[in-house]
This record gives C-alpha cells, structure tokens and sequence, in this order.
C-alpha cells in the first residue's frame, strides 16, 4: 500500500543529479552572480539580480535546501512542492481560524508572500539558475504561488478596515483580493483608506508583474 502510494508522487522515475550543496550552493549562486561576465549584467539590471539572489538566502527555502541537501534529486524536488503547498494551506488555515487578527500570523503569511515573489523574479532574472526546470512543472508551481498571492492578500484586507464594506467573512476578502488581482474592479468594494489604497496598488503591481513575468519566462522558453 505505502509501495503505490509513494509511486503515486514519485512514478517510475530515479535519477540524480550532481552533488547538491545545500546552503553553500546559493552562496556559490551569490558569487557567480558576483563574478559574472553577461554582456547586459551591469548598472540597475545587475543590482536588481545581486539583490534577489542575496535575499533569498533570508528565507526558509534556502534553509530547506541546506536541510535535504543529502536527499535524492527526486526527494528535494518533492519536498519543494510540499514547501509550495504549505504555503498555501498556512494562509487557508489563517482565514479559517480568524488569525488574521494576530500580527505574528500576519506578519508571518506577508514574510512567505516575499520569498515568493523573489523566487518568481529569480526565475527571470536569474534564469541561469533555473534552467532545469520543467516547463510543466514551473506551470503548475507558479499557478498555486498566484494562490498563496492572493490569499495572503485576503489575509492583509481583514486585518482592518481598509475597504468601504466591512468584510464580514474570509470570502469577502478573498472575493475582493482576486478581483484586484485580475484588475477586474466591479465597483461593490474599493479601498476608502490611505493604507488600503496602497495596499491595493500593491497588490496590483505584483499582479500586474507576475502576469508579465510568467508570460516572458514562458515565451522565452517556446523561443528555444
């Protein structure tokens, strides 16, 4: 039984890859970023990389990294979309509960909503890094990062009173938070405050940069 329900995540394949680093491997990815010799990698373009691959060593994935780094290819890749996953089960388990009133849950889900959005720029301007990747793959972990997006923005909105409704329930949030996100803008809810104003440009800018992004990645890719 346990022998086919792992073959349900794992299939028929076993390979590995080289030697992984763990948190040492980013270093090296900081210092080739450092060292490297691109045509275009100077001024704002390159402190923009130097900075997204800096930062994420701030973050648990790279801590996650450092801790399987022993692990097959296979296992560390699974244990990355588990890490996805429960990046997005936190923020359910946030809005169910109602601990969108406790600021370290808050804090916590917008600290995670970070992280994701520097790997997303990574995938772009550090693309050297990801060139691996399986397109199909990058599809699907990018369309449930744009979940954890707007749910921790649904999160955000119910901390207080932002809009000109009081949100009553987490799907009213979630609601208005997705529709910002897709730019719809029915008019039923709108931000009244200052802080909601920016928090609603924001999120609209991230929505905005990931739409962008992803269909770059993904053209770029159709290109090769």
């Amino acid at each position: 039984m346990s022998r086919n329900l792992g073959k349900i995540f794992r299939g028929d394949h076993s390979f590995q890859e080289k030697k992984h680093a763990g948190f040492r491997s980013h270093l090296q990815k900081i210092a080739a970023v450092w060292n490297g010799n691109r045509k275009d990698d100077y001024g704002i373009l390159r402190v923009f990389r130097l900075s997204l691959v800096s930062f994420l060593i701030l973050f648990p994935g790279v801590f996650i990294d450092e801790l399987f780094k022993n692990s097959t290819t296979l296992t560390r890749k699974l244990i990355v979309e588990t890490y996805v996953i429960l990046k997005i089960v936190f923020p359910v388990l946030v809005l169910l509960n109602g601990w969108y009133t406790n600021q370290i849950a808050l804090l916590f889900c917008i600290y995670l909503l970070v992280e994701t959005y520097l790997y997303l720029f990574s995938k772009i301007f550090i693309a050297e890094h990801h060139l691996q990747a399986s397109h199909m793959r990058t599809l699907l972990l990018l369309t449930l990062n744009f979940l954890e997006s707007g749910l921790t923005f649904a999160i955000i909105y119910l901390s207080g009173n932002y809009l000109n409704v009081q949100l009553l329930m987490p799907i009213d949030a979630i609601y208005y938070s997705f529709v910002t996100s897709a730019t719809v803008g029915y008019g039923d809810m709108y931000p009244i405050t200052v802080i909601g104003k920016r928090i609603a440009l924001v999120q609209i800018f991230c929505s905005i940069s990931y739409i962008v992004l992803f269909f770059n990645f993904f053209s770029a890719k159709a290109n090769h």
